[in-house]
């Protein structure tokens, strides 16, 4: 009796988990956050790429500033596989830099915002990540360019 019912409970960790990982590729959630654009000015951008057919998106990311405050946006074109586990963070030298998640990721279409700490310096950094914390594993990066 007990051997069916410690099969029975790991069969059903098993199917919990199996679900937590595969359905979000079949589920959408679109955003479609505003910026207020008067006096921001736009300081940095870059172009979403993908690493393979799992981990992939296309779109862009601006970082805007206004009064000493910055911004991160993914634009109206933004795109990427979903997936478990989802964040928005930050990479340096081609490298993902954990621990620097800033927010889970609202949405896997759409236009959305993220606004940066008080004390976040985005110039250690030069790429934006969209990645797994589940598994360590990133969907998609771009790198930052300023705006001269």
């Amino acid at each position: 009796m007990i051997k069916k019912i410690s099969i029975s409970l790991v069969a059903l960790a098993a199917l919990a988990f199996g679900y937590w990982t595969i359905s979000p590729f079949f589920t959408n959630r679109i955003v479609k956050e505003e910026l207020q654009t008067s006096n921001t000015i736009k300081i940095l951008e870059g172009s979403f790429t993908g690493f393979d057919k799992i981990h992939n998106g296309t779109g862009t990311v601006s970082v805007y500033s206004l009064n000493g405050k910055k911004t991160l946006r993914f634009e109206d074109g933004f795109s990427v596989n979903n997936g478990p586990d989802l964040y928005v963070g930050f990479g340096k030298n081609g490298q993902y830099v954990k621990g620097s998640e800033i927010s889970e990721l609202k949405g896997n279409i759409g236009s959305q915002n993220y606004e940066l700490p008080e004390n976040f310096i985005i110039d250690q950094y030069d790429s934006v990540y969209v990645w797994c914390k589940a598994f360590s594993t990133p969907f998609i990066k771009a790198d930052l360019k300023p705006l001269n």
